[in-house]
């Protein structure tokens, strides 16, 4: 059963899943605002295997804030960001919220990189977790935390 499915806005690229997702964050990080053109990335934390994606992409590799490799999956026709394979979380794939159907059903819990948000973005009360850097060994434990809350 899809529960949530989305694509690019030319409609090249397709992707559903029957999972809610791990655990929805915000990333502050110059590199994240860089590639997303915008003052920071939501995205939606899914393993791998839990995510079919149908169409044409292409896959930009760049370095992290955190230094490991970071890659990019992007519509190979309209240049829709789509996803992101993080090295420094193998298996595990960051849907980006603008390319859901319905993003409006996602709202992020927890934010990496607060020590360069934007000063007038004040998260409006749904952030509850905040790590000034990428806060990965507590990201760790919010993904297994969330395991078992997942519907």
């Amino acid at each position: 059963m899809i529960k949530h499915q989305g694509g690019c806005h030319c409609g090249n690229v397709r992707y559903s899943t029957a999972y809610d997702p791990m655990l929805v964050m915000a990333c502050h990080c110059r590199t994240c605002k860089k590639i997303s053109g915008v003052g920071m990335t939501v995205f939606a934390v899914y393993g791998e295997g839990e995510v079919d994606i149908e169409g044409e992409l292409k896959t930009y590799p760049y370095r992290g804030e955190s230094g490991k490799f970071v890659h990019q999956g992007f519509c190979s026709k309209c240049g829709n960001n789509i996803f992101g394979n993080p090295e420094i979380l193998e298996g595990v794939m960051y849907l980006h919220l603008g390319s859901f159907d319905n993003p409006q059903a996602f709202a992020p819990k927890v934010e990496i990189w607060s020590k360069t948000k934007p000063t007038w973005f004040t998260g409006e009360g749904c952030i509850v977790e905040s790590f000034e850097d990428n806060g990965t060994i507590e990201r760790i434990q919010l993904l297994m935390e969330n395991m078992d809350q997942r519907q």
